[in-house]
């Protein structure tokens, strides 16, 4: 009954992050100066050239991000930092929304809706993932050292670690899938733009 408390209150606290992050990134849209926002416009008004001539090429930013985020998922001080990278993921998310929205109306919500599911649902997913995880590894290292508690402290380190390693190899094959055919899947999408 603890476990299943401790497990709530964590992931309403990653829900509230995510929740909170992506108004942020709405307000901050608009927020932005006139000039900003012509410069967003312009940018999303090449955006179906885009989409047809390029590849989405996130495995190397990905890959460095999430080691970054395993490594500091064992040290306290990193947590806030994972964190505070979830919710930047978000704030993106809720600017890409507020930019898509301002540009093409319902029909650009629809689309960057789309878009989220298909090419950064998955890789959301094995954030929040890595942030319980996380919270996990921080809450038992202070139990250490804090309460001085040593029991079984490696074993449920080394099982933490064989799923942040699932979730890295999660990651791989995502970012595989985002190069070869998430361009090609939103293609089909594009009249929702004109």
């Amino acid at each position: 009954m603890n476990r299943m408390k401790q497990f709530n209150v964590a992931k309403i606290f990653i829900i509230t992050l995510i929740i909170i992050g992506i108004i942020f990134g709405i307000m901050y849209f608009y927020m932005q100066e006139d000039l900003s926002k012509t410069l967003i416009y312009d940018k999303l008004a090449n955006i179906s050239s885009i989409i047809k001539d390029s590849n989405q090429k996130m495995i190397v930013v990905h890959l460095i991000t999430i080691v970054i985020l395993l490594f500091l998922s064992y040290s306290i001080i990193g947590m806030p930092l994972i964190l505070f990278y979830l919710f930047y993921e978000c704030t993106s998310l809720g600017f890409l929304i507020a930019s898509f929205y301002a540009s093409f109306s319902i029909k650009g919500v629809i689309f960057a809706l789309i878009y989220i599911l298909i090419s950064k649902a998955i890789y959301i997913i094995c954030l929040v993932y890595i942030c319980y995880i996380a919270l996990k590894i921080t809450k038992k290292l202070l139990r250490v050292l804090l309460l001085k508690e040593q029991e079984s402290l490696y074993t449920l380190l080394k099982n933490l670690f064989l799923k942040l390693g699932i979730a890295l190899v999660v990651i791989i094959i995502y970012d595989l899938f985002l190069y070869f055919g998430a361009n090609k899947i939103l293609s089909f999408f594009l009249f929702l733009l004109k």
